[in-house]
Parts: C-alpha cells; structure tokens; sequence
C-alpha cells in the first residue's frame, strides 16, 4: 500500500490534501508485523491542539465510526 495523498480527498477542516498514515501495527508472536492498518491524515489539523477533537469528530464522522 502506498503512503502518497489520496485521490482528491481533502482535510474536512483546511481543504488541504489527507495522506495516508499507519496506525496499528498487530504483532503476533514472530519477530515481524503481521499487519498494518493506514488511515487518512492531515499533518496540521490532527496535530493542532485548539483543532484535534473537532479533527477526530469530523474524520470519526465521515467514516462512520
């Protein structure tokens, strides 16, 4: 999977491109990951203290979770 931005997807609070990061790495009991789940990011809202509730309600919002 790639990590490069997603195709027209938008920060639903500046506008600006989401790129993809990894979240969760499952490890089971071998020495490499088993799995790695990547969700949509954008590095200046997630990351911005006033914006990050509003930021994770939004994103929780539009993926139904």
């Amino acid at each position: 999977m790639t990590t490069e931005l997603l195709h027209g997807d938008l920060c639903p609070l500046c506008r600006r491109p989401l790129t993809l990061r990894p979240t969760v790495t499952v490890r089971s009991n071998v020495p490499y990951p088993t799995r790695t789940d990547y969700l949509p990011h954008c590095t200046s809202c997630a990351t911005d203290p006033a914006n990050t509730q509003k930021w994770n309600d939004l994103m929780n919002a539009r993926y139904g979770i």
